[in-house]
């Protein structure tokens, strides 16, 4: 009866999420130098399956910078305007409460996936979630290819703002959990190249359309063409990893690292990043107490991470993206430029090139010194821009407003663009990333939603009419966020996941981060290791312990080391899965058991038999106890 009672206390207490060190000789400071060498063309190169699973993970941000477009864009299409809009002084254009409805119909897709992803992506996992997120965009999206109102296009566009809310959400958190720390700056500025592309592809679409048909197709062909980055999304998902922390933080150590490996390839140092992640996780929820609440996000340094995020984000917002972007050809039109979506073409196509500028820079000049210089000469741009365009019925004052317009988005995708997101997926927690990126969007989606709300109404013909001089209110908006950036955000170029948690706990300075010298280890908090009575020695007391072979080692070893070892060397990090702890650890003992002999030689070693009896939740030839190594 008592052993019975005691099989089950076993049970729960593997279920529970339990932690303790992963021992390792890994050189934090050598690991530390290694990242922070100048990334080259060939070791991108040499992690093009990176790039590759970057790529495909990021489809879903080519439908959120396509939708982000299609408003404006539409907005100069006949048929479009006819069907939905209303003549003004013979002119026809879509009234400013219709604009404003459809605008909302993104802001509010947009807002609940942020704040849905962080309980969904947690509990189901990020590969679960994604194919969620790309069903709801195919049927969102075909909803409003058969609208015939606006609010029958409103209803559609919630579904899939949605479903491409979810991806664009979870994407940066994804990939910064999965990328080596050279290729994160890179991997991450990749999101906003694929929401430059989407935004190009939707200005085509609209053109190509708009010259073929002269019919209702002009504008559903284009809503339709949606469709397609989800459907690519879902037949690639087949082969894509699970993300490591998420499967770290549920215990289930096995999966991750081939994830890792998966992801990365053959060539990539498993055990370093294991390591280096399952530390810095059980140190935050040593830090944190409250595994990993939306509340915690407020509190500390998680807070301080969380407001460089969100200011970070905010300053797209405030320094006239939504102007730029979404409403390029709306404005052109309005300027009485010819051809206005063919001129849009070719200032997507700058832009563009602006973003792909970014991945050099991105990882030698660092993130700060992108994001900071970058809204300096964006600010002081949009000043010109607005004083151009106080020169009213002037071609010359146009022409060099379209032109500094343009070369305003060039500099935007160079710099703040693309450098947020590497922002964005690098400064969180491991245990609240997905959280805090989620509270991050819903913030940025706030303030873009009531940019997006006023500003038909400052630039429609037939309200405020500003034109160009709108820049002069984000003009405003932008100088204190200049200000805040220069003195709160950090430079965390070349960082590993250990070393921000020590810089943010320390509460370094922002512009000390470059310079600081991190003194962390890869020793677990006393409270999270198992104490006890009947668990096997933890690595400081049990030489042997200490000595438990790496991931790597792991694969190199485990075909000769004894098949039936059924001792458990220590309890790992946690797992819901019994059956999952013992795998791990029954061919980490064997491989102990092999180095053993190697390295001492006729030494022996006892581990304690309740130790053993774990292990016969798996196996029939449990023995009291284990004593291994050459007899004397």
């Amino acid at each position: 009866m008592a052993s019975t009672t005691d099989n089950v206390a076993s049970k729960k207490e593997l279920h529970a999420p339990q932690h303790v060190e992963a021992p390792t000789n890994l050189d934090l400071e050598a690991v530390a130098n290694r990242q922070d060498e100048q990334i080259t063309f060939q070791y991108v190169w040499e992690n093009k399956r990176v790039l590759g699973w970057c790529l495909l993970i990021f489809l879903l941000p080519v439908n959120f910078g396509y939708e982000s477009s299609t408003v404006g864009n539409l907005l100069a299409v006949t048929p479009f305007l006819e069907e939905f809009g209303q003549q003004v002084n013979g002119e026809w254009v879509v009234s400013a409460r219709d604009q404003q409805i459809l605008n909302a119909a993104t802001t509010i897709g947009l807002f609940v996936s942020a704040f849905a992803t962080g309980f969904i992506s947690d509990r189901l996992g990020r590969k679960k979630t994604i194919i969620g997120a790309c069903i709801l965009c195919v049927a969102g999206v075909i909803a409003q290819y058969f609208s015939q109102t606006v609010m029958q296009i409103f209803g559609g566009k919630i579904v899939a703002c949605f479903g491409f809310g979810l991806g664009h959400s979870l994407g940066p958190v994804f990939v910064a959990e999965l990328a080596p720390v050279r290729m994160r700056g890179i991997c991450l500025a990749l999101v906003n190249t694929m929401i430059v592309i989407g935004q190009w592809l939707n200005s085509l679409a609209v053109f190509a359309s708009d010259k073929t048909h002269s019919d209702s197709l002009a504008w559903r062909i284009p809503i339709i063409t949606q469709i397609i980055p989800p459907g690519l999304l879902l037949l690639g998902l087949a082969f894509l990893p699970e993300s490591p922390s998420w499967l770290i933080m549920h215990g289930r150590h096995e999966e991750a690292a081939e994830s890792f490996r998966r992801f990365n390839g053959p060539k990539f140092d498993v055990d370093e990043a294991m390591t280096i992640m399952t530390v810095a996780v059980a140190k935050e929820q040593e830090l944190t107490k409250e595994s990993g609440s939306w509340l915690q996000c407020f509190k500390g340094s998680d807070g301080r991470r969380t407001l460089i995020i969100c200011m970070v984000y905010i300053s797209q917002q405030f320094i006239g993206v939504n102007f730029i972007s979404g409403y390029l050809t709306y404005y052109f039109r309005l300027a009485g430029v010819q051809n206005p979506i063919g001129v849009a073409q070719a200032a997507f196509a700058v832009q563009l090139f602006g973003n792909m500028c970014s991945w050099p820079l991105i990882d030698r000049l660092g993130r700060r010194p992108m994001i900071v210089g970058g809204c300096f000469v964006m600010t002081a741009a949009l000043l010109v821009i607005g004083g151009i365009s106080t020169l009213e019925n002037n071609q010359k004052a146009l022409m060099a407003t379209v032109s500094l317009m343009t070369i305003w988005g060039f500099l935007y995708q160079m710099t703040l663009g693309a450098t947020s997101y590497s922002v964005g997926g690098e400064t969180p927690s491991n245990q609240l990333r997905q959280k805090t990126y989620s509270i991050n969007i819903m913030s940025a989606t706030a303030v873009s939603c009531m940019t997006l709300q006023v500003m038909p109404y400052l630039l429609n013909p037939d309200q405020a009419n500003m034109g160009g001089k709108i820049c002069f209110v984000f003009f405003g908006l932008s100088v204190p966020m200049c200000a805040y950036l220069y003195f709160c955000l950090p430079e965390m170029k070349g960082r590993n996941y250990l070393e921000l948690q020590e810089m943010f706990q320390k509460g370094v300075p922002a512009r000390q981060f470059k310079s600081y010298k991190c003194d962390c280890t890869l020793d677990v908090p006393e409270s999270k290791v198992i104490d006890r009575e009947d668990s096997t020695p933890s690595a400081r007391d049990d030489p042997l312990a200490a000595r438990i072979p790496s991931q790597s080692q792991l694969a190199r070893f485990q075909q000769e080391a004894q098949r039936d070892g059924n001792t458990l060397v220590g309890l790992s990090h946690g797992s819901r899965d019994v059956k999952s702890v013992i795998r791990y650890h029954k061919s980490r003992a064997s491989q102990a058991i092999k180095l053993f002999h190697e390295k001492f030689g006729k030494q022996t070693a006892q581990v304690p038999s309740d130790a053993v009896q774990e292990g016969s939740h798996e196996s029939n030839s449990t023995s009291g106890s284990d004593t291994f190594g050459p007899s004397s």
